[in-house]
């Protein structure tokens, strides 16, 4: 699942607005990740900010982010000079 699929899904959208007026009262009301850095910084907002029901549910998320991260890094092939 790449980093817009996560954005664009039902679990994340969900817990963006459980959250927002809690833990990403700093964040324009508006604000919508466009990439990885500012995916993690709402998670990590979240995470910091949240309940332990806001933690795991980010835990969720996060693994579809590893998995992500996973793919991407084992398309990596260094040049041989």
């Amino acid at each position: 699942m790449t980093t817009q699929e996560i954005i664009e899904t039902e679990e994340f959208q969900s817990v963006v607005k459980d959250y927002r007026g809690m833990c990403l009262w700093f964040f324009p009301e508006d604000f919508k990740p466009r990439n990885t850095y500012e995916l993690n910084r709402v998670l990590e907002s979240i995470e910091r900010y949240g309940d332990m029901a806001a933690y795991k549910r980010i835990g969720r998320i996060r693994k579809w982010l590893s998995q992500t991260s996973s793919v991407e890094s084992s398309d990596f092939s260094p040049s041989r000079v």
